[in-house]
């Protein structure tokens, strides 16, 4: 993630995260790693969902938790939102991590 925001920047980050995952990345001590943490959420909710054509990055957002919640969650928009219908997945519910440059993601689809 670093490299790609190094080499492409605003634009890469435009194109991948809503307004509101850039604010809060931009916002943090660890800024490539928040990135990395939010680009490792949506594909892993992309495969949860089963891996679907037409899934667009801003289709799935992460946004933060707030205090007294568990963790972050993910907002499905567009196609992302039209899968999930039509797969019977009522939430999507990940867990983050990040750590010494590196972060990875868990997202599990659960039905109604």
């Amino acid at each position: 993630m670093s490299d790609a925001l190094a080499r492409h920047g605003d634009r890469f980050a435009a194109r991948v995260f809503t307004v509101a995952e850039r604010a809060y990345a931009d916002g943090r001590g660890n800024r490539d790693e928040a990135y990395a943490a939010r680009f490792a959420a949506k594909e892993a909710t992309s495969k949860a969902l089963g891996a679907p054509r037409g899934i667009g990055w801003h289709d799935v957002e992460v946004i933060p938790a707030v205090t007294g919640e568990r963790g972050p969650t993910v907002v499905l928009r567009g196609r992302a939102r039209e899968v999930a219908e039509q797969r019977g997945v009522a939430q999507v519910m990940i867990s983050i991590t990040h750590a010494g440059g590196v972060a990875a993601a868990v997202a599990i689809a659960v039905g109604t």
